[in-house]
């Protein structure tokens, strides 16, 4: 079983494309499990934790879904996570965490448990989306949920993968490119187990 997880719609939007990614990848593959986390800070985590922990199994693999801005129309495996918030805007309850530590005292950061450098190689010029590491997941809640799994020290591994956006207007086929890229990430990933 792979554990997904991707974010409610935040701000102004009405559609994340991470949720809406995952909830069409789920239907389409069995093996997946999708946990859509509020765009909360700290609260996405213990829901997190919460449903990893109502697992009837461990994971082999928890990707992290995360929606990205609307340009390049690329997925970005997120190689590394600092122990920093500095939102530029505020989370769905209003928090704006400026300069803070995730963790005070944990490590300044971590890099991904799993090899997303080997992911992206192996899928070069083979998916519908091009796969790219990305060295900076940001300063909001996708570096931060990414930060508190990989502090966990959780017995599998755990990447963050940022999607770009996606709104209705966009169309299925566009849906289903990101979704087929997904799914080849995953592939790919777990091979790599």
């Amino acid at each position: 079983m792979i554990f997904v997880t991707a974010f409610d719609p935040f701000g102004k939007a009405s559609v994340n494309g991470s949720r809406e990614a995952a909830l069409c990848w789920a239907a389409l593959d069995p093996e997946i499990t999708v946990a859509v986390l509020p765009v909360v800070r700290g609260l996405a985590w213990r829901v997190a934790q919460t449903t990893l922990a109502a697992l009837p199994e461990p994971p082999r693999l928890w990707l992290m879904l995360g929606e990205a801005g609307r340009e390049p129309q690329t997925v970005r495996l997120e190689k590394v996570a600092i122990n920093w918030d500095d939102y530029r805007l505020p989370d769905n309850l209003g928090a704006r965490p400026r300069d803070e530590a995730i963790v005070p005292g944990g490590p300044d950061a971590y890099f991904a448990s799993l090899n997303v450098a080997k992911v992206a190689e192996a899928l070069e010029k083979k998916t519908p989306l091009p796969v790219q590491v990305s060295l900076s997941a940001g300063a909001f809640l996708c570096n931060h949920l990414s930060y508190r799994a990989l502090h966990a020290q959780l017995p599998f591994p755990v990447a963050f993968v940022h999607v770009p956006a996606w709104r209705p207007e966009d169309g299925g086929e566009a849906l289903g490119k990101l979704v087929a890229t997904l799914r080849a990430v995953k592939e790919t990933a777990t091979t790599l187990l």
